[in-house]
């Protein structure tokens, strides 16, 4: 009898764990419980690579699963301090970057190319760096462990396909 409990609970944990290390399918990450779905991610790495503003696969995937971060985190920022974008700064940024030019194109990316405009000037400024940073620091993120592991003391994903840290914005390659 206690080698079918006994049984019974590593069959259960091995099923918890294995639940932990896959995580959700359809979730790349979350922030502050706000998921970013796996299609996005799949759907903007795609115009990603065809832009050649990053390699193929699982390194597009990790980079875009970073922006959608910083993009989030940018987001309530904006929000909280009433930050705006212009057309006509958002469409400098465009002009200056081949590379985003190229990605807009792709209907499924343009709301990514618009948050990550808006995300990359928000960081341009003393006060914008500031109140990210501050914000950050108070938010909740998962990624999936698929992309590799979130550290916050980095602050980024590391063991993973992005490298770097979410304290700079995630380039794409320009040119």
């Amino acid at each position: 009898m206690r080698s079918v409990k006994l049984a019974a609970l590593a069959a259960a944990g091995v099923l918890a764990l294995a639940g932990c290390a896959t995580g959700n399918p359809q979730a790349a990450a979350y922030v502050d419980g706000h998921a970013i779905p796996q299609a996005e991610v799949d759907s903007v790495a795609h115009a990603v690579t065809t832009a050649g503003a990053a390699e193929s696969g699982t390194i597009a995937q990790g980079l875009v699963v970073q922006i959608l971060i910083q993009n989030e985190i940018a987001k309530t920022v904006a929000n909280d301090t009433k930050f705006t974008v212009t057309d006509a700064q958002r469409e400098q940024l465009l002009t200056s970057s081949p590379a985003l030019t190229a990605i807009a194109k792709d209907p499924a990316a343009a709301g990514f190319v618009n948050d990550y405009t808006e995300t990359y000037l928000l960081l341009q400024t003393d006060a914008g760096k500031q109140a990210f940073n501050d914000r950050f620091v108070k938010t909740d993120i998962v990624v999936n462990p698929r992309f590799g592991t979130w550290d916050p003391k980095q602050p980024g994903l590391v063991d993973g396909t992005a490298g770097g840290s979410i304290s700079e914005l995630a380039p794409l390659k320009h040119g």
